[in-house]
Formats: C-alpha cells, sequence, structure tokens
C-alpha cells in the first residue's frame, strides 16, 4: 500500500520479480512460445534433411545422374540445401529476437 491509502496497481515486472502465480504465466508463456519456434526450426531442418534420401529412394536414377562430374546427389546436398540451412537460421534469429523484444516490452524492461 501506499502511504495516502492507495494500492500499487502491480506490473509484470513486480509478478515476475516476486515470483508470483502471475510471474510464473508470464515466464511459461515465453519458454512455450520459444519451445514452438525451436520445434518448428529442428522439423524444417529435418524435413529438408530428409528430403534428399527420400527424393533418392523414390526417384533411383537420380543417383546416376552427374554433373560436370559430380554425382547429383552430392549438388544436391551442397548447393540448395546449404542457403536453405541459413535461411532457417536467420529465420529463428529472428523470430527469437522477436519474441524476446516482446517480453522486454510486457515487463517494461530496457
Amino acid at each position: 500500500m501506499r502511504d495516502d491509502g492507495r494500492t500499487r496497481r502491480r506490473t509484470p515486472r513486480d509478478e515476475l520479480a516476486e515470483a508470483t502465480a502471475h510471474g510464473e504465466v508470464y515466464l511459461r508463456r515465453l519458454v512455450r512460445a520459444q519451445l514452438a519456434l525451436s520445434i518448428s526450426a529442428l522439423v524444417a531442418f529435418i524435413g529438408l534433411l530428409g528430403a534428399l534420401p527420400l527424393l533418392l529412394f523414390l526417384v533411383p536414377h537420380l543417383a546416376s545422374i552427374s554433373v560436370a562430374g559430380i554425382p547429383l546427389p552430392l549438388v544436391l546436398v551442397a548447393v540448395p540445401l546449404f542457403p536453405l540451412f541459413v535461411a532457417i537460421g536467420w529465420t529463428y534469429q529472428r523470430r527469437a529476437d522477436a519474441l524476446d523484444e516482446a517480453f522486454r516490452d510486457l515487463v517494461g524492461g530496457p
């Protein structure tokens, strides 16, 4: 209570600092959002990596094709996948930063 008898409105920062049930809800929501983001990045990574063996299994004659003397499966691994992995990582980093910024805005941090 304040000196004049009124109660002070509790902020999310107060809830977190005092480890109240509401503070736990804020943290749980942040952790769940981060977990969902991590799982989606992992699924995208595994999906891209797993698509190549599936493609070679479904279309076996692709393994016998060469591009400039290099087998096509190696070209498919080296050329298109690495830029896609970088794009997944870049997207993950941007979304993680956005989640952290939203949480900081919620609790009124710097």
